[in-house]
């Protein structure tokens, strides 16, 4: 048998190297993400996905009036409406957890910059956009409420920025809700509580406030911690207004704090436990919120407890989410959703 000639004894020894290399790659690969799956994945792509018919990837939230279903609708179940503005949107993984696999609808009617109110308009009336969001909203838990079915809703709104708006007299589109919002929102909560709604109330979050130090160990500056008297300004102020103005609904119910999953009495993590706390500068990451299924898993079960058997009747055609819940999209940072972007 004649020896290998040296051509392809050095063409083997190459060939050995690479496939050396690439093991070496994939193996440095492979750890990495099981070390740390979270950090992989860049924070401004972490945000709620929802069906397409109610917002495509690139608006990320909807841009005009739409109830919204996250999962199949059927009539006879009972049904949690998650209800308010972008940070009522960015709790949809938190619930949607909170509801996999259990016997019940999740609906979500929100909009950027459109705190929850009882503005007193039809859906179809020629006014803000925001207003016949609300009124949709109205109509549809009236509807559930008329059938007999359960019905329960979870309200979401970046309080402290509208009453930080009027405070300041801002002219802007934020100080205009902000102050419909001190007359509607009250309203809201009266109505509510007049046709017997269940309701739960989520609480301010953290957010980044816009200027912080350089981050020392990332060049994102979400993954740095922030003093908490920046990330949630008027702290103490904006929770004594909302519960004042939810007490005759919630009564000694406490607004729903997601804060403490990432804050201390000094400081909010931008990362814990390998996962970015925001995915921009006014929003809670994705993955965050989906945490946070165990704060909002309660109104889950009392909705469904609430439910009262029903004969059979056919469901109602709706928009199924397909999507794995996992996030989506190309931009982030900064002001990162287009309906936000004049808000001043």
């Amino acid at each position: 048998m004649n020896a290998p000639s040296p051509q392809r004894r050095v063409a083997h020894a190459l060939g050995r190297a690479v496939a050396a290399l690439v093991a070496l790659v994939l193996a440095a690969t492979l750890m990495a993400a099981a070390a740390s799956p979270a950090a992989a994945k860049s924070p401004a792509q972490d945000f709620p996905p929802m069906p397409r018919k109610c917002a495509t990837k690139a608006e990320k939230i909807p841009q005009s009036p739409v109830v919204c279903y996250l999962n199949k609708f059927k009539k006879a179940r009972a049904t949690v409406v998650l209800w308010g503005d972008s940070h009522a949107w960015m709790m949809i993984p938190a619930v949607r957890k909170a509801a996999k696999n259990k016997n019940v609808n999740v609906v979500a009617t929100v909009m950027g910059g459109c705190p929850p109110m009882d503005n007193k308009v039809s859906a179809n009336d020629q006014v803000p956009a925001c207003f016949r969001s609300n009124a949709m909203a109205l109509d549809l838990i009236q509807d559930i409420k008329q059938r007999d079915r359960s019905v329960r809703v979870i309200l979401g709104g970046s309080w402290e920025r509208y009453l930080t708006a009027v405070a300041q007299n801002d002219q802007s589109y934020t100080g205009q809700m902000g102050r419909e919002m001190k007359k509607a929102f009250p309203r809201l909560i009266a109505t509510l509580a007049k046709r017997g709604i269940a309701t739960d109330v989520i609480g301010q979050a953290a957010t980044v406030p816009a200027k912080v130090k350089k981050c020392k160990k990332s060049m994102d500056p979400y993954a740095c911690s922030v003093p908490r008297s920046k990330a949630l300004k008027r702290e103490k102020q904006t929770r004594q207004w909302l519960v004042k103005k939810t007490r005759r609904l919630a009564g000694n119910r406490k607004p729903i704090d997601v804060n403490s999953k990432f804050c201390t009495k000094k400081v909010c993590y931008g990362k814990k436990q390998g996962t970015w706390t925001w995915f921009d500068d006014l929003h809670l990451s994705a993955t965050r919120t989906r945490s946070l299924a165990g704060l909002v898993k309660p109104s889950v079960v009392k909705a469904i407890e609430a439910n009262k058997p029903a004969a059979s009747e056919p469901d109602a055609p709706t928009d199924t989410n397909t999507d794995t819940g996992t996030g989506g999209g190309d931009s982030g940072g900064g002001c990162s959703i287009p309906i936000l972007c004049a808000l001043g």
